[in-house]
């Protein structure tokens, strides 16, 4: 049996529904969002601020269960764009670095 991947990406997204702080490199305001999905190079969420294109975010996920390692990573903002929702924004952005 062989499943059809038509995925063009190199890596397979992950459907990640989960809460996450992030904040510019630089600043001390921490931002709230929810991830929508994750991949080894790219990650996507929502939040209810605009996040400029080519910003770089320090994104951190905190597991609920411990025997989940917290993901902390640099990420680069490639898109923002309004979600539909009132005052909500997705966020594509890549991996530049995990801490």
């Amino acid at each position: 049996m062989s499943i059809d991947y038509e995925e063009k990406r190199d890596f397979i997204r992950m459907h990640a529904e989960h809460a996450l702080q992030f904040r510019e490199v630089g600043s001390e305001q921490i931002m709230q969002g929810i991830c929508c999905n994750l991949s080894a190079t790219g990650i996507m969420f929502t939040t209810d601020q605009p996040i400029p294109q080519g910003a770089e975010l320090e994104v951190n996920i905190k597991p609920e269960y411990s025997v989940v390692s917290p993901f902390d990573a640099v990420v680069k903002v490639l898109r923002t764009q309004a979600n539909g929702e009132a005052s909500r924004y997705l966020v594509a952005g890549k991996i530049t670095s995990l801490q």
